[in-house]
């Protein structure tokens, strides 16, 4: 048998599934039935290791994750805590303060984040866990590194190779707790699913009398086929150590002061480990292989998935690409450690911003980042709009069409627009509810609805968030406004000939005017205290009771005046908090459960939902804003009288449960429409409109100011669409004409697709719609209109009758 130090040094160097084989093979391993124990010693375990994360990236940012939890489980045993004990920190962010950075102060919650950390000790945290990329380009191997706990060869069946245990069930500090996340990279791992374990106890916390306690172990992990009477695949791992026919053995061991397994720039095993753990990840199979430093690369995929980690981690590119000395390590801090480090060069001005969120009682923080235009692709992909964060991590994502639905209607900025919203402070039912096990997805659930549907209409009623909107249609299209005005009479024209359309579209309504369009309240030279001196009602004064009517099922909505920062409530350090208490007759408190609050140019919007008010009920609140720079907080008191349901229509009466029927004569009812902005696109701005020579029309939803009853439309025509050049190739002297009947012909075409569409579909779907359609009707557009325009009536007849 081969020596286990040298096998083990060979497997680490090792970059192919096929040299692991062969050196297993040589070693008298790989064939040996008896020397492969069953993982988690469970012969049916394919179906708990195999049915993990479905992407790469995430499956790996799993194991990043397990390599942050064993450094502050090391820290945690090295300072003689029990991580299950009173003692314990509560919370992975209240860890890092304390058992990291020996922070005097753990509690406050500036400290322990590692947005606030500076960049040196960013640095400097990270070289206690690396990643590295070796072997082929294609598909390079993954190694991690951590000088985290490590275990002892006789743990290791309970720790890396266990399944469904909870070891760290009852840690509060850590991320992993479900004890799955290990296994889901397996999947990706070549084509054998190989996976090498190396790993030694922290000689500083090794228990008195534990077995072989000082010794290196390690182990591979394989998938092995069904065989006869076998119905699944199987994953098992190298444990020969006093194996029989049981499959019971122990993992190989030997005995070394340290192992040259960490990386130093592009150079992959140079540098000592004398404890921890080091996981290799065979031929690893991932999107963008190339350099994982490059902006598509693995580092910045990981840093979306890891917006905000526990700790850092050093990424090092170790094969064969050109680059300066430096320049082959690079710390992954998180996708908003990079956003607020590079503010200037990537987000608009007053990004990020944050605000608050309470759904059942569960706490969530936002933060949004406005990319300028242009620079969000360098950090994401359109899959990315939404981030659902717990403790750095991202566990379920909604796609920037979210930014496009009904009562959001963000189309402009909805590929420039990032949410960010924070879990790690709801309960573990909550979490439960929100998350699939997997920490990958949201879950079907009640509660994923509950809370989806109040992040929509937070979203969709941030004053920021509607200037953004604003100022970037502008930007636009406030060159070519006046090109309208012709199109209008055109239309207006089109319309006095056909009482039908003249009835469907509000003939002459059209927004042209983009500033008066802008949001109400919008003061860009705002500038907030970092302290508020004052933060009352609006219209009131300091101490004066809020009196106020609201409908019974309807939100309850407050405003309050102050001179605080727009990020006053979610800025990293020394934030602001609000509470929210209902108090009864008897002057008993008790906190609400469904509100939020958002904070723009010295006005503050609280929403509250109040479900089990009935007509005639006088709720009494108390709202109480503090923060560490005050004795005592702001409260502000109010009075709510609860008044009857009261229709849109203006009729009292119960709240609808669903649309109501529709009439027949609906389809000829007025849509609601604005006459639409239209504007040519020229083939240089092809990409930023997703067009290609078969494109047609494109239409953007806007916003109408305050005015909730009509609909405004972009619309964006392309001039270069090969079935108009064609036509214009053979015009002679009518290349004008020809022009203005494809773009008149469009936006009917448009228009009625809008109107079919009706009010009920988003801005998105809707945007959809009309791509489709128009990119087949502009083949026959022009050939339509003019056959049709020379048609005689008289001719057609005879032809009829012959």
């Amino acid at each position: 048998m081969t020596d286990p130090l040298d096998l083990c040094r060979a497997l680490v160097t090792a970059d192919a599934e096929d040299v692991v084989v062969e050196l297993l093979e040589s070693a008298g391993y790989w064939s040996d039935q008896v020397c492969w124990r069953d993982l988690g010693d469970m012969e049916n375990n394919f179906s708990t290791a195999g049915a993990q994360q479905s992407d790469p990236v995430a499956a790996l940012v799993e194991k990043l994750v397990n390599a942050a939890d064993a450094r502050l489980m090391n820290e945690c045993l090295v300072a003689g805590i029990d991580p299950q004990g009173p003692k314990a920190p509560p919370s992975v962010r209240h860890a890092v303060a304390q058992l990291i950075q020996k922070s005097t102060h753990p509690d406050n919650e500036t400290n322990g984040l590692i947005e606030n950390m500076t960049r040196d000790e960013r640095t400097a945290l990270a070289r206690g866990i690396t990643l590295a990329a070796t072997g082929l380009k294609g598909r390079p191997s993954i190694t991690i590194v951590d000088e985290g706990e490590g275990q002892t060869p006789e743990r290791v069946p309970n720790t890396f190779m266990s399944l469904n245990k909870s070891n760290k069930l009852r840690v509060p500090f850590v991320q992993g707790r479900f004890n799955m996340g290990g296994t889901g990279a397996l999947r990706f791992c070549g084509d054998r699913r190989l996976q090498l374990i190396v790993t030694r106890r922290n000689p500083a916390i090794v228990a008195p009398g534990e077995q072989d306690a000082d010794l290196w172990s390690f182990t591979v992990v394989r998938r092995e086929t069904p065989t006869t009477g076998e119905r699944n695949s199987v994953y098992r791992y190298l444990a020969p150590i006093s194996a029989d026919s049981s499959r019971r053995g122990g993992v190989l061991r030997f005995l070394a002061s340290e192992l040259l397994v960490k990386p130093d720039g592009n150079k992959a095993y140079v540098k000592p480990l004398r404890y921890g753990s080091l996981v290799k990840l065979y031929e690893y199979r991932f999107s963008g292989a190339s350099n994982i430093l490059m902006s598509d690369g693995l580092l910045r995929q990981v840093d979306v998935r890891l917006p905000s980690p526990a700790l850092p981690i050093m990424f090092h590119e170790c094969r064969d690409y050109s680059g300066n000395e430096g320049s082959f390590a690079n710390p992954s801090t998180g996708l908003s450690v990079r956003l607020t480090d590079n503010r200037a060069g990537n987000l608009v001005d007053g990004f990020p911003c944050d605000e608050l969120m309470t759904v059942d009682g569960q706490e969530f923080s936002i933060r949004y980042f406005g990319f300028k235009d242009g620079k969000a692709k360098t950090y994401l992909n359109k899959s990315e709009g939404v981030l659902f964060v717990v403790n750095g991590q991202t566990q379920g994502v909604l796609h920037s069409r979210f930014f496009t639905r009904k009562g959001i209607n963000f189309s402009y900025v909805s590929d420039s627009l990032l949410a960010r919203v924070d879990c790690s402070r709801i309960g573990q039912w909550a979490h439960e509810e929100l998350f699939m096990n997997t920490r990958e997805n949201l879950a079907d659930s009640e509660f994923r609805r509950k809370v989806e549907a109040a992040l929509q209409k937070q979203v969709g009623e941030n004053a920021a968030l509607k200037e953004f909107n604003h100022r970037r249609r502008t930007e636009r299209i406030k060159e070519k406004v006046k090109d309208d005005k012709t199109l209008e009479d055109v239309l207006k024209s089109v319309m006095k000939k056909s009482p039908t359309l003249s009835a469907l579209f509000l003939a002459g309504e059209r927004l042209t005017d983009l500033v008066a369009s802008a949001p109400s309240g919008s003061q860009p030279d705002f500038v907030g205290e970092e302290f508020p001196t004052y933060f009352r009602f609006r219209k009131l004064s300091d101490g004066e009771t809020k009196e106020r009517l609201s409908e019974e099922g309807r939100e309850v909505r407050l405003s309050f005046e102050t001179d605080a920062e727009n990020n006053y409530f979610g800025r990293s350090k020394e934030k602001g908090s609000y509470a929210i208490l209902l108090v009864d007759d008897e002057g008993n408190e008790s906190a609400a459960k469904d509100h939020s609050i958002s904070l723009h140019n010295g006005i503050a919007t609280l929403r509250l939902d109040l479900p089990h008010a009935k007509v005639g009920d006088v709720v009494k609140l108390k709202v109480v804003v503090t923060d560490n720079s005050r004795l005592e907080p702001f409260t502000n008191h109010a009075k709510i009288t609860v008044v009857p349901f009261v229709d849109r229509d203006g009729t009292p009466g119960k709240r609808r449960d669903g649309p109501a029927k529709k009439s027949e004569n609906e389809a000829l009812m007025p849509s609601g429409l604005t006459l639409p902005h239209v504007q040519w696109v020229d083939r240089d701005e092809w990409d930023q409109h997703g067009f290609d020579k078969y494109s047609a029309l494109k239409v953007v939803q806007a916003e109408v100011g305050s005015d909730k009853a009509h609909r405004a439309f972009d619309f964006f025509i392309n001039s270069g669409n090969i079935y108009l050049q064609k036509e214009l190739e053979r015009a002679s002297g009518t290349e004008s004409l020809l022009r203005e009947q494809f773009k008149v012909g469009l936006v009917l075409v448009g228009l009625a697709l809008i109107h079919e569409a009706g009010k009920g579909k988003d801005g998105e779907e809707i945007s959809e719609l009309v791509a489709y359609s128009t990119r087949a009707i502009s083949m026959m557009l022009i050939p339509m209109i003019n056959f049709l325009g020379e048609l005689d009536p008289s001719e057609l007849k005879a032809e009829i009758a012959a």
